[in-house]
């Protein structure tokens, strides 16, 4: 399913991946460093996004014309890939088998290192195309959404990245003779919401790292899943505590937004995926 939708999104990312940082060179040879970063990546940025709602958009048109029937686990494939350096991975793809309304057997394969946590016989859920039963997907997170999940974790973080260094060129354009505007002080009272904030920003911050460990789940991904999106949450309240007047200089709290966004975003794949 989608696969003439999947090449055009990848074709369009891997282009980006050339264009950007091709315009982003030749913008900052004209211009200066911050505006050339800031062009190219968010170029890519801007490319990985567009591949990601392509995928996601086609996935849920096609998702409207398939129905649900409950599969099983039959066995597991050995899938090996080289990559360019000559190095062979073996990962192992699931095979599920179900029986679509016409009442025939048939079998679909699900992404490599899916379905990891299951067993022969196990319950799996698949969708099939109601026209053509023998297009069919297995109907977890990894297999319907992994594809736009990842594209979009391409697209998001060169977007941030871009909007940063545009943001400091513009900012450094500006500053240019013009007298910088006096610091201002934190009040008692600020200073002490302040730092009631950046102390409950660090405990939630910290205790990411804990929930890794604590978590009450035999499977790693849903661990790490948990403690990636609570470092994410004390990452956003630092951005929070830090916004409060009078606010940090923007470019030094943008990070923390974007550590922060970058830490829910893998701790919400791993959870959903592994």
């Amino acid at each position: 399913m989608d696969e003439e939708a999947t090449r055009h999104a990848m074709l369009v990312f891997g282009l980006s991946l050339l264009v950007g940082p091709a315009i982003g060179g030749l913008t900052g040879w004209l211009r200066n460093l911050f505006w050339g970063v800031g062009v190219g990546a968010l170029l890519i940025g801007c490319a990985g996004l567009y591949a990601a709602a392509t995928i996601g958009w086609h996935r849920y048109q096609s998702i409207a014309g398939t129905a649900s029937v409950q599969g099983s686990l039959v066995e597991f494939v050995e899938e090996r890939s080289k990559d360019s350096n000559g190095h062979t991975t073996v990962s192992r793809a699931p095979i599920v088998e179900y029986t679509a309304a016409d009442g025939r057997k048939r079998r679909v394969k699900g992404l490599g290192g899916g379905l990891s946590d299951k067993e022969w016989g196990d319950p799996v859920e698949v969708r099939y195309s109601v026209a053509d039963p023998a297009q069919a997907l297995v109907a977890d997170f990894q297999n319907m959404w992994g594809a736009v999940w990842g594209l979009g974790l391409f697209g998001l973080f060169p977007m941030m990245f871009g909007l940063f260094f545009t943001g400091m060129a513009i900012k450094e354009g500006r500053a240019h003779g013009r007298a910088a505007a006096p610091q201002r002080t934190a009040t008692p009272a600020q200073q002490r919401w302040r730092t009631r904030g950046t102390v409950l920003a660090n405990l939630v911050f910290v205790g990411g790292f804990a929930v890794c460990f604590l978590y009450p789940d035999e499977r790693l991904g849903r661990a790490l899943g948990a403690g990636f999106m609570t470092i994410g949450a004390g990452a956003l309240l630092h951005f929070i505590v830090q916004s409060l007047p009078p606010a940090m200089e923007f470019e030094f709290r943008s990070i923390l937004a974007i550590v922060g966004l970058g830490f829910l975003a893998f701790g919400y794949g791993a959870w959903m995926m592994f």
